[in-house]
């Protein structure tokens, strides 16, 4: 973990971060990525020292997490977790479980306001077709925002609502997770493919 001394667990108001911009894969291989989203915070007056969030993954097939993937937007300056630390910190347990953030004893702060992208997390699909659960670890020692004045406030996903969560691919939402539908490609390209010819033969 990232965390290496004692923090107050003063929280005013839990981190609300969804997941948006949803990238699906074309092909076994592949990845499959998504990006935390802040939609609210306790104290917006406050910079941010650090990010953390623990992820774990379950479904037919096999998604494993991705460093290079999820760093490649270091460069990207609309990523908070970039703009705060050039040493992003991305750690497989072993388990289907990773835990991705920044160093927290680099003591840069930075502003963390509504709708900052805090990162990106990609995975590799293995090419198996079905619903994936991504579940975050909901411990505060675990998965947080770590604010200048050395206080911390955990991170959770939106309410399980359909307000936040009825569109695809996500296809169903929990307390602490949301699970993503990911297709056959080949099988929405031969879709397209009957299409087109049902029009050509329409015009003949």
């Amino acid at each position: 973990m990232l965390l290496f001394y004692a923090i107050p667990l003063t929280q005013a108001q839990a981190v609300i971060v969804p997941p948006e911009n949803l990238v699906m894969p074309a092909s076994a291989g592949e990845l499959f990525s998504f990006d935390f989203i802040i939609t609210d915070i306790g104290d917006l007056t406050k910079d941010a020292l650090a990010f953390q969030a623990i992820i774990s993954v379950s479904g037919p097939g096999v998604l494993t997490g991705d460093e290079e993937g999820s760093i490649a937007v270091s460069s990207v300056a609309d990523y908070w977790l970039f703009e705060n630390s050039s040493v992003p910190v991305f750690i497989g347990h072993g388990d289907n479980s990773y835990e991705f953030g920044d160093n927290p004893n680099n003591g840069i702060a930075q502003p963390l306001d509504t709708d900052n992208i805090l990162a990106r997390y990609a995975f590799i699909w293995d090419g198996t077709v079905g619903p994936y659960t991504f579940t975050l670890d909901s411990d505060i020692l675990n998965s947080f925002i770590w604010l200048e004045d050395y206080t911390i406030e955990a991170l959770r996903l939106p309410d399980p609502d359909p307000v936040w969560w009825s569109w695809p691919p996500i296809i169903d939402a929990e307390i602490d997770s949301f699970t993503v539908h990911i297709p056959e490609p080949t099988a929405l390209i031969l879709i397209g493919m009957g299409g087109l010819v049902l029009l050509r033969k329409r015009r003949a």
